[in-house]
């Protein structure tokens, strides 16, 4: 007879069971321990791992009448979960608790004739339980999240006592935005196929999609404030577009982002989109890459992160832009402006920035957040055309440096190669490889050898001075465009 102590079990994976690498017949001490009220952590060892304590964190304080359960182990047979959690299942159905989450791969699933964890819990303790059929994901924001391609049964489930199970969404909780964008699909416009995805909607050229695309689709999280319309192919006609856009309501038209799949840049087409409809479009600078997919190590929850990166030519990643979110502005009202950045990331040194146009950088000096990179001047001073207006590209990082026509009173340059050193030391190893430098304004002999040698020393490929000329802003291909209402 085997001992089991107060919230621990001693559960023997088998290789028919075995999903997280453990080598057969090794009995693993599984643990339930404490994530905060209502909060149940369920892990190998005596202590929850970080990176499990950190998706709790994620999930953050559960609400009243409500229990969450983060499963953090392989998963092992639903019989052995439930006589595992039995004594906080309990205690919690005795706080009054009617409604259980539960994080954990597969824990709705019933493929196999055998009743699922979450179905015993619903029966034997009487709460109404939510569980996915496939992987059990948290995204950023602290939403549940779990890919439903379509024609498969994973997603999210709501079990009550004595009721069928019943489909919820791949995502909870279901954001607001969602009944009315998916109201939009499924249709056809303009020779292509407008259909919901859980980031929001997606518009692709008619005909069947290819496995991989059709994939990566329903891969990508949704969030929470916003709905993204994926274009899986930059021919994509802005016309089309704006008919999609233009039939969901005004609130949430202005806070979709328009996301190309192909990582091509689309400031082109954001633009005519804009210019069209007569209003602010957003657009996201990269393609989604999806980093983490499924648990780690075949753990039973897991981070759904998808990263934006701008692809090279063969679709590889190449880099992750600083600016995340651009806005452009119909050319009515943009007076030649180029499109502002809205959602941004930046190294360390400069975190302490609350707009991408004024990142505070050593005493005299400030960083501005730019479509193809950074660009460092003084705090009094404004980033020069060329550099807010030049476009991503794929296979350059611009770093920008200084304005053409600086002021005799203004500080010298060597003031601003400590900051740059150790900006360069905190860039990943993409964009050093990728940086191209273009200094605005005169570089004296010696100031030109340090910003050499700060390139050489952090692998820097490229270093120059930027050419005169103001860039054409971006406009659609059409110089007027009537706008659509809706």
């Amino acid at each position: 007879m085997t001992v089991i102590p107060t919230g621990a079990v001693v559960i023997d994976h088998g290789a028919d069971r075995d999903r997280g690498g453990a080598r057969t017949g090794v009995a693993t001490t599984i643990t339930v321990s404490p994530g905060g009220d209502h909060l149940h952590l369920v892990h190998a060892g005596n202590r929850p791992p970080l990176w499990l304590t950190r998706l709790a964190d994620r999930l953050g304080p559960v609400r009243p009448h409500e229990a969450a359960v983060l499963v953090g182990v392989p998963a092992g047979e639903a019989e052995e979960l439930c006589r595992l959690l039995a004594p906080v299942l309990e205690a919690s159905r005795d706080a009054q608790v009617r409604l259980l989450t539960l994080v954990m791969s597969e824990g709705a699933d019933e493929s196999g004739g055998r009743p699922s964890a979450a179905r015993l819990i619903c029966e034997r303790w009487r709460y109404d339980v939510l569980a996915t059929a496939g992987p059990a994901l948290i995204t950023a924001d602290g939403s549940l999240f779990s890919p439903s391609p379509p024609g498969t049964s994973s997603g999210w489930w709501h079990f009550s006592p004595n009721a069928p199970a019943r489909h919820v969404s791949s995502h909870l909780p279901v954001p607001e935005w969602e009944t009315a964008v998916w109201g939009v699909g499924r249709q056809t416009v303009a020779g292509h196929v407008v259909e919901p995805v859980a980031a929001g909607l997606a518009v692709r050229p008619l005909g069947p999609a290819s496995p991989g695309t059709r994939a990566r689709l329903h891969a990508v999280p949704p969030e929470r404030g916003r709905p993204q319309l994926i274009l899986t192919s930059p021919d994509i006609p802005a016309a089309a577009l704006a008919v999609i856009m233009a039939a969901l309501p005004e609130q949430i038209r202005g806070s979709l982002r328009l996301m190309s799949l192909t990582g091509c840049p689309i400031p082109r087409t954001a633009q005519e989109v804009a210019d069209l409809l007569g209003c602010d479009v957003h657009a996201a600078l990269g393609s989604p890459v999806i980093r983490h997919l499924y648990p780690p190590d075949g753990a039973s929850a897991g981070d759904a992160a998808a990263d934006q990166y701008l692809l090279d030519s063969a679709g590889r990643p190449a880099w992750r832009p600083f600016a995340h979110t651009v806005v452009h502005t119909s050319a009515t009202d943009a007076m030649g402006k180029p499109a502002r950045v809205t959602q941004w990331r930046v190294p360390k040194i400069l975190s302490k920035g609350v707009t991408p146009d004024a990142l505070p950088l050593g005493r005299h000096w400030k960083a501005a957040v730019t479509q193809a990179g950074l660009w460092l001047g003084l705090r009094d001073t404004t980033p020069p055309f060329i550099a807010v207006a030049r476009p991503a590209r794929a296979d350059t990082v611009a770093l920008d440096l200084g304005v053409p026509h600086p002021t005799a009173d203004n500080p010298p340059w060597d003031g601003l190669w400590p900051e740059l050193d150790t900006l360069l030391g905190q860039l990943e190893p993409e964009i050093c490889v990728r940086a191209a430098v273009h200094v605005h304004g005169g570089l004296g002999a010696r100031d030109r050898q340090q910003l050499l040698e700060l390139t050489m020393r952090h692998g820097l490929p490229r270093a120059g001075v930027a050419v005169s000329g103001r860039p054409a802003p971006v406009t659609s291909r059409s110089a007027r465009s009537t706008p659509v209402s809706g």
